[in-house]
C-alpha cells in the first residue's frame, strides 16, 4: 500500500492551526485580588425604651487576597452622622470580630417612633472595595 501524501500547504496549514501540537495549557497566572470589604450584620436591640443607652457590634470581612491597611468606619442614626473613628487593618479572607467596630447610642425619648441605624465600611474610600449595612430600631412606649 503507497503511504498517503497530503499537499505541503496542508500540513503547513495543520501546524499554524496547532493541531499538532498537544493539549492546550493555560500560562496565565491568578493575579492576587485587592482588599474587598463587607460590613457585617449589625448585632443589637432593634426594640429599645426611651432613654436607654443600647450597644451595637458587628464585624468587618475582607474577601480579598490582599490585607488593608487602616480605615475608617462610620455610624448613621436616620441619616445624621453620629459616630466615625478609625478600625485596624483587616488581613485577606479573613472576618475581624474583635469590638473595634462598636457603637453605643443612648435612645431619644420618642415613644412610638423608629430610627434606622446604619454602620458603614471604610467611610473615607481609602479601600478599593466597601459596604454598608443598617437597621431599624423601633422606639417602645
Amino acid at each position: 500500500m503507497a503511504p498517503t501524501r497530503f499537499p505541503r500547504y496542508a500540513a503547513a496549514a495543520v501546524i499554524a492551526l496547532g493541531l499538532l501540537s498537544g493539549p492546550a495549557t493555560n500560562t496565565a497566572s491568578a493575579q492576587p485580588t485587592g482588599p474587598d470589604l463587607v460590613a457585617g450584620y449589625i448585632d443589637g436591640p432593634t426594640s429599645v425604651q426611651p432613654d436607654q443607652r443600647a450597644h451595637y457590634e458587628t464585624c468587618v470581612e475582607n474577601l480579598g487576597d490582599q490585607g488593608t491597611g487602616v480605615f475608617n468606619i462610620a455610624w448613621y442614626v436616620s441619616g445624621e452622622r453620629i459616630g466615625y473613628g478609625s478600625h485596624s487593618g483587616v488581613p485577606g479572607h479573613t472576618k475581624v470580630c474583635d469590638g473595634n467596630s462598636h457603637f453605643d447610642w443612648t435612645v431619644p425619648n420618642d415613644p412610638g417612633g423608629s430610627r434606622t441605624i446604619k454602620w458603614v465600611v471604610d467611610e473615607d474610600n481609602h479601600v478599593h472595595e466597601s459596604d454598608a449595612s443598617e437597621i431599624t430600631v423601633n422606639i417602645g412606649t
